[in-house]
């Protein structure tokens, strides 16, 4: 009995023994697993990364064919460009086409653009833009309007030869910033902003410093310190003045 006793005893030992190596010989291959793993996975992941960057990354273009083609492309991209035929039948079917062109033409040699771009120009500072965005319920409540040729001549004119005495530049720069107020009467406008300044940015030279620091001054057309609030806040002096730079001494 007690040999039997023994020998179970040494079976049990044996087959504790046994399942000790099991588990050592497992631990030992996950060790090294996971050492291989974490030494392949970083260049995996560097690889794939440099994939990518190579897959989806575009090439490098020259700054002059870049600049080329985006000159070249400027109009075809601009959504608004879609806009044009309708615009354009609308302005037909209101016997404006004759003026409608003069103008453009005028603008177009103005600014070394296309008639195109021009036309743009055009729809933005007459409304016809705001018009041709509208659904066909609010179409009903815009009103667009149609350029005059010779008042456009006559604005450009007063723009460069009047008491502003703009440069070419500043007139292109202005009406590509400020359509509406530039080619809409401007001269207008000019004598509105005189008489609603206050008195010490009633001169022309003063005027002029003003519209050149901030060419959308010359829509501020309006004074409640005199007139009385009309909730016309975004075109008051009172609102105005107090973002104005300080006026130099002339």
């Amino acid at each position: 009995n007690e040999a039997r006793e023994a020998t179970k005893n040494e079976a049990r030992e044996a087959t504790a023994c046994h399942a000790k190596i099991k588990i050592i010989l497992l631990i030992q291959d996950q060790m090294v697993a996971s050492s291989l793993l974490f030494c392949f996975v970083p260049s995996l992941k560097n690889s794939a990364f440099t994939g990518n960057n190579n897959a989806h990354q575009p090439r490098t273009r020259s700054r002059s064919v870049t600049a080329t083609a985006a000159s070249s492309s400027s109009i075809s991209t601009d959504p608004n460009i879609d806009l044009l035929p309708e615009i354009r039948e609308a302005i037909a079917e209101a016997d404006g086409e004759q003026a409608w062109k003069e103008s453009a033409q005028l603008l177009s040699d103005l600014l070394d653009s296309s008639e195109e771009e021009a036309e743009l120009y055009l729809a933005d500072a007459f409304r016809w833009k705001a018009w041709a965005n509208a659904s066909d319920m609010m179409k009903r409540f815009q009103k667009p309007t149609l350029p005059n040729a010779e008042k456009v001549r006559e604005a450009l004119s007063w723009l460069k030869e009047g008491p502003l005495e703009m440069s070419d530049e500043q007139v292109r720069s202005n009406i590509r910033d400020y359509p509406g107020i530039y080619l809409v009467e401007p001269i207008q406008s000019y004598r509105k902003v005189m008489g609603s300044a206050p008195r010490k940015y009633r001169d022309a030279a003063v005027l002029k410093e003003l519209i050149n620091d901030d060419p959308n001054i010359l829509q501020v057309t309006y004074n409640c310190d005199g007139e009385g609030c009309q909730s016309e806040c975004g075109s008051c002096w009172v609102a105005y003045e107090s973002r104005l730079p300080s006026i130099p001494e002339f």
